[in-house]
């Protein structure tokens, strides 16, 4: 037999990354940067469906990648998910959903319910214990009414008749909460939705560009992309063209750069003119 010994587990905490980090710090090694993402997104349900709503901007810190994003992801004819957090992870979830959900309804030949994708994607994202990056809101309309839930990264849900999230969430949800009413027309709910996405895209920074919007129920889906451009870039009211001279020059330095030839190589070429290289 070899000679091995294997260390027998003892209970209570290990604090070994602990002195691991400590070490890495005294040895001049820095943690990384964690870049702030940013997203607003809100849902709201009314007398007769689910209004959903949400920015288009895509950024990684305080850089725009793109302006013109859809967070809006659809899972089945009835149920669709608005995603925040990190953009790979909420597309990347959404699509393995919306599989498993069709192959879903083709097996049992009926309409998925919403509880049953909020029930697959919460058990999925909880064996990650939070490591995935998808803050989702799941809506849709089915058999048993409206319903609006929010899944976090962890897998904790909860269903609630308006929500918002991401980086401009707090600032929707001050609106929504402020003016939300059971029972709302459709045109009350969408101008809900309007308000509380425009109160967070003209207000943070990590939000903007594009009001998208999805309005649905048992009957129809309607779409509007987008429902509202924000801040939009208007004409410039002066020229602000600097003319020459415009910056005093204080001073002017003119060095000239000393240097030598080290090599002189002569190429004859197939015409009849010559070329020179120096190095």
């Amino acid at each position: 037999m070899s000679g091995l010994a294997f260390e027998q587990p003892t209970g209570g905490f290990v604090f070994d990354n602990c002195r691991r980090n400590e070490l890495l710090l005294s040895n001049g090694v820095l943690p990384g940067k964690i870049h702030k993402t940013g997203t607003t997104i809100a849902a709201i349900t009314y007398k007769d469906g689910v209004v959903i709503a949400a920015d288009s901007r895509c950024t990684s810190g305080t850089i725009i990648f793109d302006d013109n994003v859809l967070k809006i992801h659809r899972l089945s004819d009835n149920i669709y998910a608005l995603g925040a957090g990190t953009a790979a992870d909420c597309d990347f979830q959404t699509r393995l959903l919306e599989s498993q959900l069709e192959l879903l309804k083709l097996n049992q030949d009926r309409q998925v319910r919403v509880a049953t994708a909020v029930r697959k994607i919460q058990q999925h994202l909880f064996r990650y214990q939070g490591h995935l990056g998808a803050y989702l809101i799941i809506v849709g309309v089915d058999v048993t009414g409206s319903h609006i839930a929010t899944v976090h990264p962890h897998g904790s849900i909860a269903f609630l008749p308006f929500v918002a999230s991401g980086s401009g969430g707090y600032t929707s949800l001050s609106v929504i909460e402020d003016r939300f009413k059971e029972n709302m027309t459709e045109e009350e709910a969408k101008q809900l939705a309007r308000d509380a996405l425009y109160a967070s895209t003209t207000t943070d920074l990590y939000s903007g560009s594009r009001i998208n919007m999805y309005v649905l129920t048992k009957e129809k889906l309607d779409k509007f992309l987008p429902y509202e451009v924000v801040g939009v870039r208007s004409d410039k009211q002066n020229d602000y063209t600097l003319a020459k001279g415009t910056t005093q020059v204080l001073s002017t330095n003119v060095k000239k750069i000393e240097f030598d030839i080290v090599n002189e190589k002569v190429k004859t070429t197939t015409g009849t003119h010559e070329a020179m290289e120096l190095a």
